[in-house]
């Protein structure tokens, strides 16, 4: 059986693929994905995690690997979902899928480590314990 999907995803952006991200070979130009899960991951942040991101505490990316399976094109509903897959001191792993909703496949994979970060300091922190218990109370399975 099919995966559904997003099924693992509670926080998730819709939209259909606006022409600009469309390139010339006609298919969403590789580096729009990566636009797209930084987004969905600046909302997790303050929604979830509910963090100012433009306040004294924040994560910044460390390391991202993308996976591309299969191409989008012009006007084709998408769905982009994030969470976090796993916590540790200073960093955090979260995972960003991307979906075709018209063939019901997945597009890409997204895979981020987070540093902790003070911005003040300009230091890596330990993960706030309060972004621990707001991420296990919003994510089913952490």
């Amino acid at each position: 059986m099919p995966a559904r999907v997003l099924e693992d995803f509670r926080l998730i952006d819709r939209f259909v693929v606006p022409f600009h991200s469309v390139d010339m070979l006609r298919h969403v130009n590789h580096a729009e994905y990566v636009i797209w899960a930084e987004s969905v991951r600046a909302r997790y942040i303050a929604e979830v995690l509910r963090t100012d991101i433009t306040g004294r505490f924040g994560g910044i990316i460390a390391k991202l690997v993308v996976e591309y399976e299969r191409q989008l094109g012009y006007l084709e509903p998408v769905a982009v979902g994030c969470r976090i897959s796993r916590f540790g001191n200073k960093s955090f792993e979260m995972i960003h899928e991307v979906w075709s909703e018209q063939t019901q496949e997945r597009a890409a994979i997204l895979t981020g480590t987070m540093v902790a970060f003070d911005y003040t300091e300009n230091a890596s922190i330990r993960v706030p314990d309060e972004w621990r218990e707001r991420a296990a109370a919003f994510e089913p399975a952490l």
